[in-house]
């Protein structure tokens, strides 16, 4: 279809030429004219004239882009250029003073003196021991450390560029090494467990004294009151024992009405005295006679 009216096209155009030179007919060269633009019209609908003015678009925008490229190029160029020739200018205008200014102070790092080596450090931090004081630490160490605290307390000392990192306690005392002393570290676990060993062991005495004293019979309280401190409060008795081995005091509850005793760490801030609960049995009032055969 579109080779046809471009076919039309050119003959109604040639038509007009024709008609104007040859035959000097002033209706069929209107008639050429009106035809040239109704067939161009018609050429312009079809697919094949929409694919070429497409195409053509796009070569034009790609053209257009590779312009605003270099363009953009040239400029970045030139603005470079403009900088290295600034940077040239300024360079050259240094006065010589400056220069040797610059010299001098490439030099002062070789006239540092009492520079503690890393070697050095590590060998005293050898020397480190866990829950060692803050003062204890500086004096084996020596040098100025960078100090820092946090809000809860906590410090800690780096010494070189991270050769020896030291971590302390609200307290002061040295806990843990990050860096340079891992004996600190180590010590610091073995504390921890034997603490958690202990703490286990102590809980373990204090239950089982708990449970001595709640079976121990009123009587046997009553008579020895050296031992045993008691108070009466209607139907509940208040008793109170120090078991020993450094182990807190403990609280007794007889309640008479329900024949039942409770045994809890005494508290000795605050209106309860009651703390911990750690027993609960009947109450035994008198001990076990032994039966005697004649």
């Amino acid at each position: 279809m579109g080779t046809i009216l471009i076919l039309l096209i050119v003959i109604s155009f040639c038509s007009i030429f024709y008609f104007w030179l040859k035959k000097h007919n002033k209706k069929m060269i209107i008639a050429s004219i009106v035809a040239t633009f109704v067939f161009g019209s018609l050429y312009s609908l079809t697919p094949e004239y929409k694919q070429e003015a497409a195409k053509e678009e796009r070569e034009a925008k790609v053209e257009s882009h590779k312009k605003e490229v270099e363009k953009k190029k040239k400029e970045e160029a030139k603005a470079k250029s403009q900088k290295d020739e600034r940077a040239e200018k300024k360079e050259i205008s240094k006065p010589k003073s400056q220069n040797k200014i610059v010299k001098k102070s490439s030099k002062k790092p070789k006239q540092k003196k009492n520079i503690t080596s890393k070697n050095d450090l590590l060998v005293r931090a050898k020397k480190l021991k866990y829950g060692m004081s803050l003062i204890e630490v500086k004096r084996i160490m020596k040098v100025k450390p960078t100090e820092e605290e946090n809000d809860d307390g906590f410090i800690s000392l780096t010494y070189g560029k991270d050769v020896v990192d030291l971590q302390f306690d609200e307290h002061k005392r040295l806990t843990a090494a990050a860096t340079g002393a891992p004996q600190v570290t180590k010590q610091g676990e073995k504390a921890a467990q034997q603490k958690k060993k202990e703490a286990k062991s102590k809980e373990s005495s204090l239950k089982s004294s708990a449970q001595y004293f709640g079976t121990k019979p009123s009587e046997s309280i009553q008579n020895n009151p050296g031992a045993f401190k008691t108070t009466q409060d209607g139907d509940l008795l208040y008793i109170l024992w120090n078991p020993g081995d450094h182990l807190p005091l403990l609280l007794r509850v007889d309640d008479a009405s329900t024949n039942i005793t409770n045994v809890y760490v005494y508290n000795k801030h605050g209106d309860n005295p009651k703390g911990r609960h750690l027993y609960t049995g009947r109450t035994i009032i008198q001990k076990k006679r032994s039966i005697i055969y004649d």
